[in-house]
């Protein structure tokens, strides 16, 4: 009578199988754990972008509405007195009030509810940037302090705001009804250069988004 003789796996042959089993358990994790972190950080760009885009939109389009509804469509006799007198009726968006290279402020109709006066402004920590970008406005008839919101966060420039006149040359600021030069911007420029507020696990570096825009002031006033 044959015996058939069955045979196990060694000791050796089972801690080599795990050994192996472990390593290719160990590449597959890491590999899930690298595509994980590289996908936050994509879709960390992806947010700031989109937070960056949204708001070069908004102020883009504010700025087209700067000096909406202007002084041409009022009755001629207030026409020159209108925008230098106080109080200005506060029917009539007398354009731009101040342009530096961290704040804008104008008067507009930006949502078709009346004429407001818009305020964007670089707020710059002591430590300096991190900055934070903001947006307010209140309305002309009111008056008072706007009421801000927050537009973008981690903004790394201090100069967000150029001006240009019409040959494209570039105007120096600040301009306001002190230094005169306020009727001579056909152009606001808008840089922005803004910081992920998580690094790259591979590189450690903080991913950037640029943003750049123009905006074309469409209502000149002469103030």
């Amino acid at each position: 009578m044959n015996t058939v003789r069955q045979r196990g796996f060694s000791l050796i042959e089972l801690l080599a199988s795990l050994a192996i089993l472990s390593i290719v358990m160990g590449v597959v994790i890491d590999g899930v754990t690298t595509m994980q972190e590289r996908n936050t950080v994509e879709v960390n760009k992806v947010d700031l972008t989109q937070q960056a885009r949204e708001f070069m939109d908004q102020i883009v389009n504010d700025i087209h509405q700067a000096g909406y509804p202007g002084l041409n469509m009022f009755d001629p006799a207030t026409v020159n007195s209108v925008c230098t007198t106080t109080p200005a009726d506060n029917n009539v968006a007398c354009g731009l009030i101040n342009v530096t290279s961290t704040t804008l402020q104008f008067e507009g109709d930006v949502d078709g509810t009346g004429v407001s006066e818009v305020y964007i402004e670089l707020i710059q920590p002591n430590s300096g940037c991190p900055c934070t970008l903001r947006r307010g406005t209140v309305s002309k008839s009111v008056g008072g302090t706007p009421v801000f919101y927050t537009q973008v966060d981690n903004v790394m420039n201090t100069s967000v705001f150029t001006a240009f006149q019409y040959d494209g040359s570039q105007i120096t600021l600040p301009a306001n009804s002190t230094t005169g030069n306020l009727k001579n911007i056909a152009a606001i420029g808008i840089t922005l250069f803004v910081k992920s507020s998580q690094p790259d696990q591979q590189t450690g570096q903080y991913p950037t988004v640029t943003m750049v825009g123009t905006a074309k002031i469409s209502n000149i006033q002469s103030l």
